[in-house]
């Protein structure tokens, strides 16, 4: 069906949704084209026993609010008690899956799926809210049910295998000093990651005359801080429609703005040396337990041996610089005139002492593998709110 047929039907608007009411897919189809032509989207309808499907297309995505609340507003109008459940999906022109799909209630909530009533007042894009059902998952036609993850059998056996694997290398002094250079490259990874957001370039490198790594970084290049606005403007422009979206992007470029201009980001400059450690070691330990992406039943044991080796590592450094007077003094005399990264975060920026920065540390590592064990059980919920995030884009002519 062409544009311009749909924009001269045959039959008059009342006589259509009759049609529709009745049961007529072409009648659906029409008016549904009719409804979407200003958009420059083509529908097709199928009936299957108690569901209405409707397929969209157009030469770019068709844009997902929009166009769910243009159909159900028309399919509204027809009142089919026979239909139960209404699917609508949008798709580019020759792509072979779908871009979004929606699955709504016809007749009336049933705990189970957002109803077509909803959906045509647009309350799914004012009040986002997680519902503890199913949702579809577009991207791999999957259906996915609510709840809390367990960890399985193979993930316990990997983190007890690392753990033992961990505590045999820290037995070895050789071994560990062979695996320390791993620490040192990801804590200078991420002053140097942290740098550039900030606008600072930075090249992180080992420090071979003094041990450990040194971070380089020059003065603030506004170029570098124009392109993160530049993303943020970016990003505006896809999800402008989506509302929650819209909100959070707006609460981060505010964050990202206060954090840049004020003292805030010498902080996390400094600090996320011994950050990254600890984004590392729960990235490790995030694939131990869950065996993502693991083709070989070795790397889970080798991913939870890293997470542990680092964890331990860091639990021995800060719990020295707390109970230690010898490490701690050590500490506090730096390396060829620079401060090593916990005395500037307690005498420079919070003015306390540096046990309050290594408890502080401590604390942080503890709790490390608490948050990747939360995040693990509830992952189904964080997969959906990304999910629901950026699903909605912004219509393009």
């Amino acid at each position: 069906m062409s544009f311009s047929d749909s924009l001269q039907p045959s039959q008059s608007l009342v006589q259509l949704r009759e049609a529709a009411t009745s049961g007529s897919v072409e009648a659906m189809t029409q008016l549904l084209n009719q409804a979407l032509v200003h958009k420059q989207i083509e529908a097709e309808v199928w009936l299957d026993e108690v569901e209405l499907h409707v397929y969209l297309q157009a030469d770019q995505s068709p844009d997902e609010k929009s166009s769910v609340i243009l159909c159900c507003r028309e399919i509204a109008q027809w009142h089919l008690p026979e239909i139960e459940t209404l699917w609508i999906s949008g798709q580019e022109n020759g792509a072979k899956e779908s871009s979004w799909c929606w699955q709504l209630s016809v007749l009336t909530a049933d705990g189970q799926m957002p109803t077509l009533d909803q959906a045509a007042n647009g309350e799914l894009w004012r009040r986002p809210k997680l519902n503890k059902a199913r949702w579809d998952d577009t991207t791999n036609a999957s259906t996915a049910l609510w709840g809390p993850q367990s960890i399985d059998r193979e993930g316990w056996q990997a983190i007890a295998a690392g753990i033992v694997l961990a505590l045999l290398i820290f037995a070895s002094q050789q071994v560990t000093f062979l695996l320390s250079p791993l620490i040192t490259l990801v804590h200078e990874l991420g002053h140097a990651l942290t740098n550039w957001i900030f606008g600072y370039p930075a090249i992180p490198a080992f420090d071979f005359m003094h041990g450990g790594g040194m971070t380089f970084n020059v003065e603030r290049m506004p170029f570098l801080i124009g392109l993160i606005y530049c993303g943020f403007g970016y990003l505006f422009y896809m999800y402008w429609q989506n509302y929650l979206t819209a909100r959070i992007l707006l609460g981060v470029a505010i964050a990202y703005t206060l954090c840049a201009f004020t003292g805030i980001h010498d902080f996390l400059v400094v600090s996320m040396g011994h950050g990254f450690e600890l984004i590392f070691a729960g990235i490790f330990m995030a694939r131990a337990i869950s065996g993502y992406a693991c083709r070989y039943s070795v790397e889970r044991p080798l991913y939870a041996m890293l997470a542990a080796y680092v964890t331990f590592y860091d639990v021995q450094f800060s719990w020295r610089l707390i109970f230690d007077p010898t490490t701690r003094a050590i500490y506090q005399q730096g390396k060829a005139g620079i401060d090593h990264d916990l005395v500037r975060i307690a005498r420079d920026i919070f003015q306390v002492d540096l046990n309050f920065a290594a408890g502080g540390m401590l604390l942080a590592t503890l709790l490390t593998p608490l948050v990747v064990w939360g995040m693990y059980r509830y992952w189904r919920w964080i997969v959906f709110g990304i999910h629901r995030l950026f699903r909605v884009r912004v219509a393009r002519s």
